[in-house]
């Protein structure tokens, strides 16, 4: 979507890609790793040895989530010749229908456990991700470029250098 967008978007336009916070909770990848999710054409993704070791479901959110970002990132400098700008943002819990069912699904004890320990010590809501969204998208954002801004509470802060941080083994 973003190549093909990349291609007709006008002067003076600009996009946002959703992507979460999950990504930002993905060890770090090397950074021909990096730079293999950011440029690697769409059709060739899974065909990578970093993709074709995923086996589980959180894992490969998290890897595809850090590839949105990797993406527009290297993104941005073709939708710059078109004088066009994209960016991301990763949102942490909001308050929808979605996510009400991961709180209350399988995961759910971890899920309200971040929202617990977190700085903000809640979910946010639809209205905080949009305004970021029109940030990104509006007169004042025109300086913004291929950045991926994490909105989540302070979770993965919390998870990094807080409480919610993981034993290390």
């Amino acid at each position: 979507m973003l190549e093909e967008f990349g291609a007709v978007i006008a002067r003076g336009g600009a996009g946002v890609v959703i992507s979460s916070q999950s990504g930002r909770r993905l060890p770090a990848l090397t950074a021909d790793e990096d730079r293999a999710l950011a440029t690697t054409p769409a059709d060739e993704l899974l065909g990578l040895p970093l993709v074709s070791r995923v086996t589980d479901t959180l894992h490969a959110y998290q890897l595809s989530k850090r590839g949105n970002g990797l993406r527009v990132m290297a993104e941005a400098i073709r939708w710059a010749e078109r004088g066009a700008r994209v960016n991301a943002i990763s949102p942490g819990i909001v308050v929808t229908p979605l996510a009400r069912d991961e709180l209350t699904g399988p995961r759910g004890a971890g899920y309200r456990r971040m929202l617990e320990l977190a700085p903000a010590g809640r979910a946010g809501t639809p209205d905080e991700i949009a305004a970021v969204g029109a940030l990104l998208l509006g007169p004042d954002g025109t300086w913004i470029s291929g950045s991926d801004i994490l909105i989540d509470g302070g979770v993965t802060a919390s998870w990094y250098y807080g409480p919610l941080r993981p034993e290390e083994s």
